[in-house]
């Protein structure tokens, strides 16, 4: 991967870019940077020119100083793509980053050829929502230990058996959630573009175009009824549902062959 820094107005925005072919955006989860795409992405770079976005005030990206909107993310990840100069382009949301996807395919419409919405969730009426999290529980969890932060965060967003079954991939997410730990300021303002998010309506009923409703089939953070209601809502676009069996919220994680394969196969011939 190839580090990029854009100048935006809190600073400096920090992106990857690898592969080749046509170009394939990635954005990240709560609290994370382009590592959640990590281990899809020797797959995901042989079709694809991948750009991988560190969010404001994430990974390589400056820290803010304000508050800011998911839709100013979604901002950010378009002036990316004008930077490269490309006019169509697949774009993957995460989690978070599947809030900002949906921004930004209402900002540039008719750039964005084809989405993949993971484990992810949008705003009322249709949604079901995770319990919000909170300033005062963020700074709490703050305090402990990193490693225990990050063995917590963890057991908290992988399907239980895990550290059974495949307890080398269980301690990657802990080493990947180490090495990439959010300051807690960054945390706590990304929080309130989550949650002011979630509280607003976004009508996706205008778009056209294709998406993959993706999620793990034992998520116990977003419901994983939520590639369902997404096909239900989105009544102008192609959506296909998938999910992958015995995984929960960082199932791109736990079984990164299949998703990349799947995420592959989805968007060949879709953008180009």
């Amino acid at each position: 991967m190839i580090l990029h820094k854009l100048k935006r107005d809190f600073g400096d925005l920090a992106y990857y870019v690898s592969g080749d072919g046509p170009l394939l955006l990635g954005l990240s989860g709560f609290a994370c940077s382009h590592y959640n795409y990590i281990d899809l992405l020797s797959e995901l770079q042989k079709n694809f020119t991948v750009v991988l976005i560190d969010n404001r005030g994430m990974g390589k990206s400056d820290k803010t100083t304000t508050d800011y909107s998911i839709k100013t993310l979604a901002e950010d990840a378009l002036a990316v793509i004008d930077a490269l100069g490309v006019m169509n382009i697949g774009v993957m949301g995460i989690s978070m980053g599947g809030f900002i996807a949906q921004e930004l395919c209402l900002l540039a419409p008719h750039r964005i050829k084809a989405l993949t919405l993971m484990c992810t969730t949008s705003g009322p009426p249709h949604f079901l929502h995770p319990t919000k999290l909170t300033e005062e529980g963020l700074r709490q969890f703050n305090l402990f230990d990193p490693l225990i932060q990050a063995q917590y965060a963890t057991m908290g967003t992988v399907h239980p058996s895990l550290p059974q079954k495949n307890p080398d991939q269980f301690q990657r997410i802990i080493n990947l959630r180490m090495e990439h730990k959010a300051d807690i300021e960054e945390i706590v303002r990304q929080n309130r573009a989550a949650v002011a998010f979630l509280e607003k309506e976004t009508d996706l009923s205008k778009l056209a175009l294709s998406v993959l409703a993706y999620a793990g089939s034992e998520d116990r953070f977003i419901t994983p009824d939520s590639p369902e209601v997404f096909k239900q809502i989105m009544t102008n676009a192609q959506v296909e549902t998938d999910w992958v069996p015995e995984t929960d919220h960082f199932f791109f994680l736990e079984k990164p062959e299949i998703v990349s394969s799947r995420l592959s196969l989805f968007f060949k011939g879709k953008i180009s």
